[in-house]
């Protein structure tokens, strides 16, 4: 009987093990500090669902569900969506399970399949976000018209998908892995990618959450990094 209980007892304390180490690597993640706030009464509307928040512009044609970077409070880029959303691109940020994109790759499904009436989506996202992003659109190519990366690439073969596809990183930014980074460019569609390098940038730039592990040191502000973004994905 005493032998039995030993064979129980160890993949139990393995599994303990393994919950524990999962927790303790999900629950810590980059909260949102410093983010401007936005007038109530302004051109955006903010709408705050339970699995997302919708960033409500000018524009009714063009909608963007946007994947967060792994362990960022999704509420980080929200000078980033209000400002896509300024220049007519309306923008669902998605909430993440414990902030890791990988749980939630196809939330974006529930988003596009909803009631929304948009000529065409776009999916969007910062580092992992990004990568999952791009996997969801990959997987659904007759919904998705474009796809917006930050500091992040595709391992999602959509070379011959025709899809616009847009690529920003900051030049100093030591958290991308630039060789993988180069790899993984012969994914995109050739003919319809473009790239923006943002002189000055890092990986943390493209939100307010502080600064990033790893990362290198940025010599141009957040907000000038987020408003170079904007630009580059509104034209």
């Amino acid at each position: 009987m005493k032998r039995k209980r030993k064979i129980v007892l160890i993949p139990l304390v393995v599994v303990l093990a393994l919950v524990v180490v999962f927790l303790a690597y999900c629950l810590p993640y980059y909260h949102a500090v410093d983010a401007p706030a936005f007038p109530a009464d302004g051109e955006v509307k903010i709408f705050n669902k339970k699995d997302y928040i919708v960033y409500d512009g000018p524009g009714e044609k063009t909608a963007m569900v946007f994947y967060p970077g792994a362990k960022v409070d999704e509420k980080a880029y929200e000078a980033l969506m209000y400002g896509i959303a300024e220049k007519g691109t309306d923008c669902f940020l998605v909430k993440m399970p414990f902030h890791l994109a990988i749980f939630g790759k196809n939330k974006a499904e529930g988003i596009i399949d909803d009631d929304y009436e948009y000529d065409s989506w776009i999916m969007g996202g910062h580092s992992l976000g990004g990568s999952m992003a791009a996997a969801f659109a990959g997987a659904h190519e007759n919904k998705i018209d474009g796809l917006w990366l930050l500091a992040s690439y595709s391992l999602e073969d959509l070379s011959d998908s025709g899809m616009k596809v847009i690529s920003i990183y900051g030049s100093n930014d030591q958290v991308l892995n630039r060789e993988h980074y180069e790899e993984n460019k012969k994914s995109l569609p050739a003919e319809t990618f473009s790239e923006k390098v943002i002189e000055g940038g890092n990986h943390a730039g493209f939100a307010y959450y502080g600064p990033q592990k790893g990362d290198g040191e940025a010599e141009i502000s957040k907000e000038e990094q987020i408003r170079q973004t904007i630009e580059a994905l509104a034209s």
